[in-house]
């Protein structure tokens, strides 16, 4: 049984602040890219966000990764969106 505070929201939260903490050195090399982070750790970098996206709903399933283009602002995040604010 999941415990309290697990969920979509604790991993969009865990995962943004490890990009968030790493973004400049990721710049450096990686600009343009897509990060996979999935329980506050980055996985992979890809040089497609759909090859990202597909990714993580294999190994990890959805709502349980997520992905960030390297020098974007971010996006809609789609059902994400709605467990920021709460």
């Amino acid at each position: 049984m999941p415990q309290h505070g697990d969920g979509p929201k604790t991993e969009l939260a865990k995962n943004w602040a490890v990009f968030k903490a790493q973004e400049e050195s990721l710049r450096t090399e990686n600009l343009g890219r897509t990060v996979l982070l999935h329980n506050g750790e980055i996985v992979q970098i890809y040089n497609d966000s759909g090859d990202a996206y597909s990714i993580g709903c294999e190994k990890f399933g959805l709502g349980k990764f997520s992905i960030q283009t390297i020098g974007e602002k971010p996006r809609s995040l789609g059902i994400l969106t709605m467990h920021i604010g709460s």
